[in-house]
């Protein structure tokens, strides 16, 4: 992977499927020390970059059917567990059909979220429905990013 580990949110280990996302829980993450799932906390040492940040996200394949609806929140803390003080830092979509939910045929793609972090912690937490099914999915941070990868 391209990415320094201090910039991966999410690597991929595990297909985005209900049952790692939501009934194992990997997709909200509590802890800088990645989970089962790859997904991690990470720990921005308060030094957020001035610009904001880009978080991105790319699903590499088509949702399991055409109606699966996956969400994908940007969070941040001053905690590292979000156990308090979580706040929204945005939501992904593509075609904006339904803010902040990407559509099973929406995907493939690689979709860009500029944030601005204030607070120490940041992670995604990442949910959708049941039988739902997104594949391999990866997210990173970039300061830099570009629409093509």
């Amino acid at each position: 992977m391209a990415f320094d580990a201090n910039l991966v949110l999410c690597d991929g280990s595990a297909g985005w499927t209900y049952a790692n996302l939501v009934t194992s829980n990997y997709g909200t993450p509590t802890s800088t020390t990645r989970n089962s799932g790859g997904f991690a906390v990470i720990d921005l040492l308060n030094e957020g970059p001035f610009g904001g940040l880009a978080i991105v996200l790319t699903l590499t394949e088509a949702g399991n059917a055409a109606d699966d609806a996956l969400t994908v929140i940007v969070e941040e803390s001053d905690v590292e567990a979000f156990s308090s003080d979580v706040h929204e830092l945005g939501k992904f979509d593509i075609a904006a059909a339904t803010k902040g939910i990407i559509l099973g045929n929406e995907a493939p793609a690689t979709v860009i979220l500029r944030v601005t972090p204030t607070r120490r912690y940041l992670r995604i937490d990442a949910s959708c429905n049941a039988d739902d099914d997104f594949g391999t999915v990866y997210c990173n941070i970039s300061p830099h990013p570009i629409n093509d990868l």
